[in-house]
């Protein structure tokens, strides 16, 4: 692994952004391991697994995903010591270590991306004290969270791309002028003014993908209350409930939409919403995740909106597949 020795977080943070692209050419890695989701922390001992280490990283880690209708961990936090870490757990796909070194004069870090496999980030946190560690993880844990993030997505796209539905990605470029995985189970259950319903339906749940489009005029079409505005009134309009006059609507009131500037979504700057959906004039519902971009042009806003229709069950892991499929939307 890279040693780096910290001066500041953004000398820190700037070298594990390097690290994540420094990939040899025709290097080939072992698939990497571990459940959807998950995060093994490596510790020297169980007291800094239960200690003031632990626990800080699984608060952040473990933290409720927002928009779930069940309380559902954003991450699962698994530990082990390091005199276990053999060959397999070494491949896992997300990896933090900790491991405090009480001479050490400066904290340090140490990471490399696909170090034993592929997707893989490794992290390893070296720090003179628990506190000292602990602020280190503080410091730069939101950008690990977003490569880790990149991982699980980089894992579902690994088995989609093989099963890509040709048919169904030629519909949406010819219609928007992008590409997008879409992977073999969904077909298009409507396509008309620029609207473009995919659906993947299975004997206990459902899968969606909701593609619009309209003019783009100025910054303020990014507005937060317009983007709902917009999206509802696709709703309303194209995705119809399974009863007479019942349609699909976003939840305002008890789950109010949640949203995030993504600038480095492949398709350029996007904002993300996420939350729940309804059904109005039936009790249906499930999570959803939206992003909304602005075609190469700047003529018109895009948006492609993923949800899951999977009642009383847990829905993370199916959001992430279908958040998966967006997020390979190029241009």
């Amino acid at each position: 692994m890279k040693k780096l020795h910290l001066i500041t977080f953004a000398i820190a943070l700037v070298a594990i952004l390097v690290s994540c692209t420094n990939k040899k050419a025709g290097q080939t890695k072992d698939r990497s391991v571990g459940g959807t989701s998950e995060i093994l922390l490596v510790t020297q001992n169980d007291e800094q697994w239960n200690g003031s280490i632990g626990q800080a990283v699984r608060d952040f880690f473990e933290d409720v995903q927002y928009g779930l209708p069940q309380p559902e961990k954003t991450f699962r936090v698994a530990h082990i010591n390091i005199n276990a870490l053999n060959d397999m757990f070494k491949k896992h796909r997300n990896i933090i270590f900790a491991e405090i070194v009480p001479d050490l004069p400066n904290p340090i870090i140490e990471s490399q991306y696909d170090w034993q496999s592929a997707p893989q980030y490794a992290i390893r946190i070296k720090a003179k004290d628990a506190a000292t560690w602990i602020k280190m993880f503080d410091n730069q844990k939101d950008e690990l969270k977003k490569i880790f993030d990149k991982n699980e997505r980089a894992r579902f796209m690994d088995f989609f791309r093989p099963m890509a539905n040709a048919k169904v990605m030629e519909t949406l470029k010819n219609a928007y002028g992008f590409t997008m995985t879409v992977p073999e189970g969904y077909y298009v259950a409507s396509n008309k003014d620029y609207c473009t319903w995919l659906r993947k339906e299975e004997t206990d749940k459902s899968f969606g993908l909701v593609v619009y489009q309209i003019p783009y005029k100025s910054t303020d079409d990014l507005n937060e209350d317009r983007l709902i505005k917009t999206c509802d009134s696709v709703l309303k309009k194209y995705i119809p409930g399974p009863a007479d006059g019942s349609y699909m609507a976003l939840d305002t009131e008890f789950v109010p939409p949640y949203f995030e500037i993504i600038p480095d979504f492949p398709a350029g700057y996007a904002v993300e919403m996420r939350g729940q959906w309804n059904t109005v004039g039936e009790f249906m519902g499930g999570p959803y995740v939206a992003y909304t971009i602005i075609n190469p042009e700047a003529t018109r806003l895009i948006t492609v909106m993923g949800y899951i229709y999977y009642p009383n069950k847990p829905k993370r892991d199916l959001l992430r597949q279908v958040e998966t499929i967006i997020w390979s939307l190029k241009f």
